[in-house]
């Protein structure tokens, strides 16, 4: 007589039974095997077969809502992205050599863009055309942001004092404290500076002869900083009165104050400038 299965219960022939009785045993496990497999019929292009209920061999074929079909690529490159919550996208492959970089504007939060460092970069005149040096002790060049580097170039300037000095103050701060440096002034007594006054960085020195003007070029690294000090590095030269020999400064040192450069400027001790020019470079960060 039939017995059954330990894990399914089908109704199975056994050993000892008649023929007879084994072909109707036989024909009751085929009838129970086709029941119980009923749920694996059917079902469509990307669905899956899931559980549906604790019963056993109780299953149903469902949309895919975990696995990402294969149409959703459109061309080699493509990669997968998140739109939102549980919800995958296409990112459509970038330009050569572009890199995926993070922009929350985008529908998938990523992009394909330019890399932002590396390669050859070079300083772009932020004052278009210069700022001319007259009518005032103090020129500022302002509207600067964004600059890991600066570079200030002054030329012919001059005032109508007598020996005046020209400093150089970034984001218009007098504190001699934020300003460190050491450097030569360039005399025939080759006068050594360190640190300074108020006035800001030195820059030049000029005489009360009016063909006898200075000109300049200062660097400052990591204007973009916020936490760390700046590096300045500035080199200036003119005529003494009457053009008979060269007086300037040359010097390095840092600025110390936490803020980013947003302006420069060229202050003129004591009296106003009378000519020059101020070009203001930078290099983006």
């Amino acid at each position: 007589m039939a017995t059954t299965t330990p894990n399914f219960g089908w109704a199975v022939p056994t050993s000892t039974d008649l023929v007879k009785d084994g072909a109707v045993a036989i024909e009751t496990l085929g009838d129970a095997i086709d029941a119980s497999l009923v749920d694996l019929k059917g079902g469509t292009t990307g669905q899956v077969l899931t559980k549906a209920s604790g019963t056993d061999m109780d299953f149903s074929w469902v949309a895919d809502a975990t696995g990402i079909p294969a149409t959703i690529f459109d061309a080699k490159g493509d990669i997968i992205a998140a739109s939102a919550a549980d919800t995958a996208a296409r990112l459509a492959v970038g330009a050569n050599n572009t890199v995926l970089t993070a922009d929350s504007s985008t529908a998938t939060g990523l992009k394909w863009a330019a890399p932002a460092g590396g390669g050859v970069k070079s300083f772009t005149l932020l004052n278009s055309g210069g700022t001319t040096l007259t009518g005032a002790q103090t020129i500022t060049v302002s509207g600067i942001s964004g600059q890991q580097a600066i570079m200030v170039r002054i030329t012919g300037a001059s005032s109508s004092g007598a020996a005046r000095r020209m400093y150089l103050r970034i984001n218009g701060d007098t504190s001699g404290s934020n300003y460190t440096f050491s450097g030569v002034r360039h005399t025939s007594a080759g006068n050594l500076l360190e640190n300074g006054t108020d006035y800001g960085i030195p820059f030049g020195q000029m005489s009360d002869n009016a063909a006898s003007t200075v000109a300049g070029v200062a660097t400052i690294l990591g204007t973009s900083s916020t936490s760390g000090e700046m590096e300045i590095s500035s080199n200036g030269m003119g005529s003494v009165s009457g053009g008979t020999g060269q007086l300037g400064f040359s010097l390095h040192g840092f600025y110390t104050a936490s803020a980013a450069v947003t302006s420069i400027s060229v202050f003129c001790e004591t009296t106003d400038f009378d000519a020059g020019t101020i070009f203001v470079y930078g290099m983006a960060a």
